[in-house]
């Protein structure tokens, strides 16, 4: 799948985002393999449904000029961080290409306190500034934490669910 924050709605799936009460676009995402907009970066496709609930998100959008590669020691400690408190309902590294990270969206139910709180201290807010936002129902569901599928990537796509 693919994920935006533009200024208008637009994709398969849409919800108003907002930051410090104040609008802040909308997250706008895709199905699909080929790049729907030129601002879509690709996600684990398992967090996009329609069904989802109203939550918080934490999204880490890095500058192509301040892009690691995905197995930088700063992005795999991240990742690690991540994985060892499993605190949060949901994470996806972001790519835009084959080799390099371009972000990672955390996400939080909006009913559970402790994981809006651990957003606070996204460890991928290390590789550049960390947003947190509200976002309305319709685009993003919850994926239980894993080692690989919902943090590597391969081929520029977050990793394949069903194998290594």
């Amino acid at each position: 799948g693919w994920i935006a924050l533009l200024p208008e709605a637009t994709g398969d799936l849409q919800a108003p985002a907002a930051e410090d009460d104040r609008g802040a676009g909308w997250l706008c995402a895709w199905r699909g393999a080929g790049r729907p907009h030129p601002a879509a970066l690709r996600v684990d496709e398992r967090l996009l449904t329609v069904a989802g609930a109203a939550c918080r998100i934490s999204l880490v959008l890095l500058p192509v000029q301040a892009r690691p590669i995905a197995d930088d020691p700063a992005a795999l400690q991240a990742r690690r961080a991540v994985l060892r408190e499993g605190r949060l309902s949901a994470v996806s590294l972001l790519t835009a290409d084959p080799v390099h990270l371009a972000g990672a969206i955390t996400v939080a139910r909006a009913d559970r306190p402790e994981e809006i709180l651990a957003l606070r201290d996204d460890p991928f807010g290390r590789l550049g500034e960390a947003r947190q936002l509200d976002i309305g129902p319709g685009v993003l569901g919850w994926s239980a934490l894993t080692v690989g599928p919902v943090v590597e990537r391969y081929a520029g796509a977050p990793w394949p669910s069903d194998r290594w």
